[in-house]
């Protein structure tokens, strides 16, 4: 009784353990988004998609990153990015200096840098991210942002993100089970369904070889007994046919209904163009020292 005890206890630790790791999420996402892989291409040449990775101890750390990575792929090397935040009195400072972004909070309703000279402004669009976690807990984020060049304002595209593919599943999973799935990154489900459905089609053609086997047997002879072995061995082979037969059909249908309702991989639909939401304007300026910098403004 101790022994069963101690191995229900055992169990149940296991259990626990396994719920505790599973509650936090290693993911944003239970599959990669198509996007990541392949970009959607602008509708017009105002602007262009990028993607920026970034590798840190906390998502916030990991976005400062990967704007500072489109910063810096932009053509701005050193300077102060300054945003307002509208809702309150409160200014974050970044500062672009040897390669890192660094960030500070100041209490006051008023900017501390004057801009002077023409105006260069970078705008942004930031579309969708997608961060996965190691056993540490450290975050590895990639983002998608819409970008402009520098001076020249974007007419973005509208764009939306799903994780349905309608008829372009459908269609594929009822040519081939599974590849609908496998189309839309659930590439473990249409191994299964693909698995399936080639086993369900072995099993169909072995049993009907069996059962017709049988039966010229029993063509061939004129012994009473062996005849009704031959028979109830083909009667057996011709229910299992017939089982695999209902079997293939129920996970054909079943493949059929996954291919179109089932959600898949995050992509993005380009759906028409829309005017600017916000943007980076960048522009010459002077910090209280006295030395010059590049001040910048994030604009909603």
């Amino acid at each position: 009784m101790k022994i069963r005890l101690t191995l229900l206890a055992c169990v149940m630790a296991l259990l626990g353990g396994a719920g505790a790791a599973s509650a936090q999420p290693r993911a944003s996402e239970p599959l990669r988004p198509r996007w990541i892989q392949k970009l959607p291409k602008p509708t017009n040449p105002t602007f262009s998609y990028e993607v920026e990775s970034a590798f840190a101890p906390t998502l916030d750390a990991a976005r400062e990153k990967c704007l500072a990575g489109l910063i810096a792929g932009s053509g701005l090397k050193n300077g102060v990015v300054t945003v307002s935040d509208y809702k309150s009195k409160e200014h974050l400072s970044q500062v672009w200096e040897n390669g890192k972004l660094t960030e500070r909070v100041d209490y006051d309703s008023h900017t501390t840098t004057q801009a002077q000279g023409s105006e260069v402004k970078l705008y942004v669009e930031d579309i969708a991210e997608y961060w996965e976690r190691d056993r540490s807990g450290d975050y590895y984020l990639t983002k998608l942002y819409a970008k402009s060049e520098l001076g020249k304002a974007p007419l973005f595209d509208n764009v939306e993100l799903t994780t349905r593919y309608g008829a372009r599943g459908l269609w594929r999973s009822a040519i081939i089970p599974g590849w609908g799935q496998f189309y839309k990154g659930s590439n473990l489900k249409g191994g299964l369904f693909l698995g399936g459905t080639a086993l369900l089609a072995g099993g169909i053609v072995f049993t009907e070889n069996q059962r017709s086997d049988y039966r010229r047997k029993i063509m061939r002879t004129h012994d009473t007994g062996l005849i009704n072995s031959y028979s109830t061995k083909a009667d057996h082979f011709a229910t299992a046919r017939n089982i695999c037969i209902g079997a293939a059909a129920a996970l054909y249908l079943y493949n059929l209904i996954d291919a179109v309702v089932a959600p898949g991989a995050r992509r993005i639909v380009v759906k028409k163009r829309k005017p600017l939401v916000k943007d980076y304007a960048v522009a010459p300026s002077v910090s209280p020292d006295g030395s010059p910098v590049m001040a910048a403004s994030l604009t909603f």
